[in-house]
């Protein structure tokens, strides 16, 4: 993303770039191509494709994929002796700040009529072995991107040293205002902060760092001397963004930001550089840290274009405004996103009338001004004819996102996804005869093994559990019973932890439009037999999803699709409880799809 934003004028966001307003639009799996079917949504804004005459900053074609998930060589890269870099700044060994990690997405885009692949880049912070601390716009309003966090390099090109993770989930300030940046009124940002959520843990030698307590003002102080740091450019139209810099500014007074710098919040923000400029921030280290004595006092986000101009300033997030949102992020459990592109962010598939297979993108925040879409990907085609689609996530012990389809005699194949946006490899055929069932569902770690279950209702309404082995298997040919009475209601869903007590769930929704919750007591069955009514007046839906968080803010949502294909998004505060009851419009155009 870039660090620039996206009305004209001298302020810009400091990432690698920003998509200028336009969502992604429906592309062929290896060729980009509008597509002309009926019936495909148009959730906010769609775009053939998003089109550039030019680069954004620190935008460059991709001439090599994203790094190898895991650990390379040494923790850290070899030390390296400094050399100008930064604007104005030297080049900075990753061991000496271990707390600091790369963040980069890849994507598609049109520019100049060819199909380019895009790697952005920006900074974040290790806050914990599990999550990241970062800019907003480094994580939301990207195309269909694949995102990875990348620890202990000097150089984010170097795969000889250093580790690489994915991103599972993400929380996004609520009140970023990104929705009126894309509408263009909005100049600055505000409330830009946002926290990544890793798929695996990094390991302990990569510190996390210590961030300013809530209300304390003391880092802030005009004169004080502060670090930045991160794998922005290192001059203004250059495109040499991924490697570590740092370099030391005076923090400025609210007044002097203020005057310098149109738009800036002294409640919300800090600024720091020279009154004669030479120094500062650019595109790529957006997200990074402004340390003072070691502490994490801001997060680079907003400032000049061109970068280091006399008489401006890089702007920070002010973490003493945001510690305790950012801290209450440690708790939520996680939503499990059905992520089909790598990025973190939830993702829609559907099949349209003539069996071509949609990747909708989520952005990872509904509040974007297109109801969280990024846009969409054609990823196949040839896919009308099944009975059944649905989701799993490590069917094969993997990590990885597959599409399942069960044909009309039965037979229930998987093609596997590539965990970047696209389908990969051969089908495989997992079993057949599962015709039989009125419904087939997925759960997680259902029996408190960790791994991932199918459960199938049968027209009599009895519910079989079948276990997976972890390998694509299943532990035995024959379910187990685990309930009667099912074939009462119309819809079932298994959203994972409903209530955020660490249990699976199964939600069913009865024709009069009740629908009732039910625990899992992790050892097979029911806490209770009855459940408990959650809502009502869901009748109003032709479809209904449970596919992880949808808005933003790292919590289990609902989607639901009504019959005139109005999609309305209810979130839910990761504990059971709708907060909205009537639901939020995100898109229409839905209907005559096959949505999963």
């Amino acid at each position: 993303m870039s660090r620039r934003a996206r009305s004209a004028g001298a302020r810009g966001l400091r990432a690698a770039c920003i998509v200028a307003g336009a969502a992604i639009g429906a592309a062929a799996m290896l060729s980009p191509v509008a597509n002309a079917a009926s019936g495909v949504p148009t959730p906010g804004h769609v775009d053939v494709l998003l089109h550039l005459d030019k680069l954004p900053p620190n935008v460059v074609v991709a001439t090599h994929p994203l790094p190898r998930l895991g650990a390379h060589g040494p923790a850290f890269a070899p030390r390296s002796t400094a050399t100008p870099d930064i604007i104005g700044g030297t080049t900075a060994n990753s061991a000496d700040f271990p707390g600091v990690v790369g963040i980069q997405t890849i994507f598609l885009a049109d520019v100049n009529g060819t199909i380019e692949t895009l790697i952005s880049t920006c900074t974040g912070t290790v806050i914990s072995p599990t999550k990241v601390l970062t800019a907003g716009h480094c994580d939301t309003d990207m195309p269909d991107g694949t995102t990875q966090v990348i620890a202990g390099r000097n150089d984010l090109t170097d795969t000889t040293s250093g580790t690489a993770v994915g991103v599972t989930s993400t929380w996004t300030n609520p009140n970023f205002n990104l929705g009126a940046l894309n509408a263009g009124t909005a100049n600055v940002p505000v409330d830009d902060v946002a926290v990544l959520t890793l798929a695996t843990p990094l390991p302990s030698v990569y510190t996390p760092v210590t961030l300013t307590a809530q209300g304390d003002g003391t880092p802030y102080a005009a004169g004080t001397n502060a670090t930045i740091v991160g794998y922005g450019i290192t001059a203004n139209g250059a495109s040499d963004a991924g490697v570590l810099h740092q370099a030391t500014v005076p923090i400025q007074s609210d007044t002097t930001c203020v005057n310098a710098m149109p738009g800036y919040d002294a409640n919300r923000m800090t600024c720091a550089g020279f009154p004669t400029g030479g120094i500062d921030t650019c595109h790529g280290d957006s997200g990074g840290p402004l340390l003072v004595s070691g502490v994490e006092a801001g997060i680079t986000d907003w400032g000049n274009d061109p970068c280091a101009a006399a008489g401006t300033f890089g702007v920070y997030e002010r973490l003493s405004t945001y510690h305790s949102a950012i801290a209450a992020d440690f708790t939520r459990p996680a939503p499990g996103n059905m992520d089909f592109t790598g990025d973190g962010h939830t993702d829609l598939l559907a099949v349209d009338g003539s069996g071509n297979l949609f990747d909708y993108v989520g952005s990872g925040f509904a509040g974007d001004g297109f109801g969280g879409f990024g846009g969409s990907l054609q990823i196949g085609s040839g896919w009308a004819g099944f009975s059944k689609l649905f989701r799993v996530t490590n069917w094969n012990g993997d990590g990885l996102e597959s599409v399942m389809a069960e044909t009309p005699d039965g037979t229930l194949f998987q093609y596997p996804g590539d965990g970047q946006g696209l389908l990969a490899g051969t089908r495989t055929q997992v079993g057949t005869g599962f015709n039989i069932f009125k419904n087939i569902l997925v759960t997680n770690n259902w029996t408190g093994d960790g791994l991932v279950d199918l459960m199938g209702v049968e027209p009599n309404g009895d519910l079989l559990l079948y276990e997976l082995n972890g390998h694509g298997g299943f532990t035995s040919d024959h379910g187990v019973l685990i309930g009667t009475g099912w074939s009462g209601f119309d819809t079932l869903l298994t959203p994972g932890q409903w209530t955020g007590d660490g249990n699976q769930t199964l939600i069913g929704r009865l024709p009069g439009g009740a629908i009732r919750l039910y625990e899992s007591n992790e050892h097979g069955g029911f806490t209770t037999t009855n459940g408990v009514q959650i809502g009502t007046g869901f009748n109003i839906f032709s479809t209904m999803l449970t596919l992880g968080d949808w808005g933003g803010d790292d919590q289990l949502d609902m989607l639901g699709i009504t019959g005139d294909g109005t999609l309305l998004l209810y979130n839910t505060d990761a504990h059971g409880n709708f907060l909205n009851n009537q639901g939020i419009v995100i898109g229409s155009g839905w209907n005559g799809l096959t949505v999963f």
